[in-house]
């Protein structure tokens, strides 16, 4: 949702508990992570800790900053602005710093590398507003991070919050006769004579409004995305949508498995832990943990 949200926090206590099952997991990243002193921000950040036996893929130009000593399996063709990714095996606990693709294909791709190298359990981190790898055609899972940083008010964070979980969480498409006719479409499509809206791309926040505006018949239309990742529209616009009763759905939705919640803020903001717990609880369907507190 934000920096310094906990997103590292959180990725290091998922590392913790799946090292005490002993799952053969391997690590990679959309940006950087693992630096000390956030690169955008110049914020203290929490590094990364691995165990021995752990994979990690990331950038070239990166495995200087990592203080394991490694085996490499693989170099792989995937560029990056930080050299080719390199995956290694660690063979000593220590600190590292992950750097890997940006471009979705690029993630596929290495994705099925791990696997072959035998990872039980890939952790992709992710990266502010970067919501494209949680693609269920990419990852099988996400896990979404917020906390006191996206605002000063905890209401204001709740309902932001509460809105981009909403809309990671929209119902699949289960209207045979639809479903089979989109498979032969191939662009966009608006059909006035139907009871769906098929949009092949981003469904965007001027798209909604502008389809709002021009009088189309909403009720109980179908409005269909190819997944959530590729809807970006305000808590706003979303309300207006569904005042004209219009049914938001995706094909292929989005696996999120949880929320976890970050009270404190390096910008001297800090919520009460309990009450910002309790406020999201209430307001999200999904499990929503403080991952120190769960420590």
């Amino acid at each position: 949702m934000a920096k310094n949200v906990g997103k590292t926090t959180t990725l290091n206590y998922l590392i913790e508990r799946f090292n005490q099952s002993k799952t053969r997991l391997a690590l990679t990243s959309i940006g950087r992570d693992g630096e000390s002193v956030d690169v955008v921000t110049g914020t203290q950040k929490p590094k990364i800790f691995i165990q021995k036996g752990t994979m990690i893929a990331t950038a070239e130009k990166l495995l200087g900053f990592c203080d394991i000593t490694k085996e490499i399996l693989l170099a792989t063709n995937i560029n990056t602005p930080l050299g080719r990714i390199i995956i290694v095996r660690a063979l000593s606990d220590g600190f590292v710093q992950l750097g890997g693709p940006s471009i979705t294909s690029q993630m596929s791709e290495l994705l099925l590398l791990l696997k072959e190298l035998g990872a039980d359990k890939i952790i992709v981190d992710g990266a502010l507003n970067r919501k494209t790898l949680a693609s269920p055609s990419v990852t099988e899972a996400a896990i979404l991070c917020t906390g006191a940083s996206l605002d000063r008010n905890l209401h204001t964070v709740t309902r932001e919050t509460q809105h981009l979980v909403r809309l990671l969480t929209l119902p699949k498409l289960d209207d045979k006769v639809i479903l089979a006719e989109l498979e032969h479409v191939k662009d966009e499509k608006v059909t006035k004579e139907k009871n769906y809206i098929y949009i092949s791309g981003a469904v965007s926040d001027t798209f909604v409004n502008n389809l709002i505006m021009s009088g189309t018949l909403l009720k109980g239309v179908y409005l269909i995305a190819e997944d959530a990742s590729k809807i970006f529209i305000k808590p706003d616009t979303f309300k207006k949508l569904m005042l004209k009763k219009a049914i938001l759905v995706v094909i292929n939705p989005i696996h999120l498995v949880g929320l976890t919640v970050n009270p404190t803020s390096p910008y001297n903001v800090d919520f009460d832990a309990a009450e910002f717990l309790e406020k999201l609880r209430e307001a999200i369907p999904i499990p929503v943990y403080d991952v120190l507190a769960e420590k």
